[in-house]
């Protein structure tokens, strides 16, 4: 059972020859997939047992639920230190209804708002509209990537690759030694120039070709991004690894701390603004107790690592983090002490020192069935409305300023409702 992407295959479509772009220094968006379903009840919206309903949770025999400020949490793993550091920094959205039980389409609906194809993920929508020239705009380490044709996405998958694609005159596999001497490439790249400029003089030309010279000589005007990201990249031996571990009768393995340093990174250096990552495993038809625990463990200490990285390299207070999954998982424990999937879900939105914090948004029953929300006040309501991921979609869209970018190119969310998700001022009481 793996716990993070799977180890890297290739960094398909990457542009990351240089340009002469100026760095990206805008807002960045990161998403964070909690992979296979991860059961919220002992995270973010957490359920005692009902007297004559079937045990929704073992903790609930002995503990009572914690909170911080606004904010309930589940008193397992290390819920209450990730809590209290970053609560007041966050909206938990609860009671979110991912109308599905399938994997793939619940991962679509909540990365893209939709449960049908033909839209982009909120990162991809995001590069699309604030970095397009940015070669390495839209980085994907898990999660769903769905672009719609606005952009291309470059995947990851072994970070340990950045070195080789911001350094491609260094040897591979001798780092101290350099494929060409810096004299030919200077002359490659004088006649590449020359050879392009009188192209371009060319009569007859068509505009895609046109256009693909032009893209050609932006690409080899300049390595500025290329030593930008070099100069950002640590040691090999600062670079982090990734971790393997053992619950019950499975086998974890997780690079999701290398994910975020490598995102990270590619932010520090100006040649994009959007992010996917994920932690896989949380399918747990088994065993579900002590799996969700190492899971919910290795989170915090993986966002501990993602937010003092991200102050190291000065980028914290840029960043957005979007935290959600497939689905839920059942309210009750099967015959193999496991927990099926569950339609009923949750997101996390985490800002440093955002002004909406310390809030929640949207509640479910002691079932943990959804309820129904007023659209405006955000309190329990009969006949409102339950929420779903394009409300939350559409709400985050609207935060990050580009929600008049996807109805000008034709990805809007039509017919759903404003959530004032970010309005410090509301949030449901329970």
């Amino acid at each position: 059972m793996a716990l993070g992407t799977s180890a890297l295959t290739t960094a398909s479509s990457l542009k990351v020859w240089g340009n002469s772009v100026d760095p990206y220094a805008g807002r960045l968006l990161v998403t964070l997939q909690l992979d296979g379903g991860a059961d919220v009840t002992q995270f973010c919206d957490p359920k005692v047992n009902t007297p004559g309903e079937p045990k929704i949770n073992h903790w609930a025999d002995t503990l009572d639920p914690g909170s911080v400020g606004n904010i309930r949490y589940a008193p397992v793993a290390d819920n209450a230190n990730l809590f209290r550091r970053y609560g007041s920094e966050m909206v938990v959205i609860n009671g979110v209804d991912a109308q599905t039980n399938s994997h793939e389409t619940g991962k679509l609906y909540n990365w893209t708002g939709s449960n049908a194809e033909g839209l982009p993920s909120i990162t991809a929508l995001h590069a699309a509209a604030v970095s397009p020239d940015q070669p390495l705009a839209y980085a994907v380490y898990g999660g769903a990537s769905r672009t719609a044709g606005l952009i291309t996405y470059n995947r990851f998958d072994d970070v340990s690759r950045l070195r080789e694609l911001s350094e491609p005159n260094r040897s591979p596999w001798d780092p101290g030694n350099y494929l060409r001497p810096e004299s030919e490439l200077m002359l490659a790249r004088r006649i590449t120039s020359q050879t392009i400029a009188a192209l371009l003089d060319q009569p007859g030309l068509t505009p895609r070709q046109r256009r693909n010279l032009v893209n050609q000589k932006i690409a080899r005007e300049g390595q500025e991004g290329l030593a930008r990201l070099s100069d950002s990249l640590p040691s090999q031996e600062e670079m982090q690894e990734a971790e393997e571990f053992q619950v019950g009768d499975f086998n974890f393995w997780s690079n999701l701390k290398q994910q975020m340093q490598g995102a990270l990174l590619v932010m520090k250096s100006g040649l994009g603004s959007s992010a996917d990552l994920a932690l896989g495993g949380f399918d747990s038809h088994d065993q579900h107790d002590p799996i969700h625990e190492a899971l919910y463990y290795h989170l915090a200490e993986a966002l501990y690592f993602f937010w003092n990285y991200a102050e190291e390299l000065g980028l914290a207070d840029r960043i957005v983090l979007v935290i959600g999954s497939d689905f839920g998982r059942t309210n009750f424990y099967n015959d193999g002490n496991g927990k099926d999937h569950w339609n009923i879900g949750s997101y996390m939105v985490m800002e440093q020192g955002a002004s909406w914090g310390n809030r929640v948004v949207g509640v479910t029953d002691e079932l943990h069935f959804a309820q129904p929300i007023n659209p405006v006040s955000l309190q329990p309501a009969s006949g409102g409305v339950i929420l779903t991921p394009a409300h939350v979609h559409k709400a985050v869209r609207r935060y990050m300023g580009i929600d008049e970018f996807a109805q000008s190119v034709g990805m809007g969310l039509a017919g759903v409702e404003d959530i004032p998700l970010f309005d410090p001022s509301k949030m449901t009481l329970i």
